[in-house]
């Protein structure tokens, strides 16, 4: 039966604890929205935001790493590697990060790093 890849957030590196929820329901609803292949095997894949924050700047960075599981997720996957990662910047007031900012930033790095998975798992089948 074919199945979407399941989308985990279990990890999150942020500069400020009180937007850790935020970045990882961010990240989660941009890797599923980008999740839409159907596969034969299952998939996890669990991704691991970062946002980091350039005071001098006023920016905000993300970033997105991850790691593959077939099987329902019981055994890494490791044909594919993740060579470079995606990144994002956003001009923000630091102490007013909002939900917009973290879609700019996380939500578009997550969506492009798993709409990549979605293209070379599709290259394997």
């Amino acid at each position: 039966m074919a199945d979407k890849a399941e989308i985990k957030v279990d990890k999150v590196v942020v500069h400020d604890k009180k937007l850790e929820a935020m970045v990882k329901a961010t990240a989660k609803k941009a890797g599923e929205a980008a999740a839409s292949e159907k596969f034969d095997e299952a998939y996890v894949i669990k991704l691991v935001p970062k946002l980091e924050l350039d005071e001098k700047a006023r920016e905000i960075a993300a970033s997105c790493s991850w790691q593959i599981f077939e099987g329902g997720g019981s055994k890494l996957f490791a044909r594919l590697k993740q060579t470079k990662q995606s990144t994002a910047r956003a001009t923000v007031k630091p102490d007013k990060i909002t939900q917009r900012n973290l879609d700019d930033t996380v939500g578009a790095v997550c969506e492009n790093e798993v709409k990549g998975i979605m293209k070379s798992l599709k290259a394997m089948k």
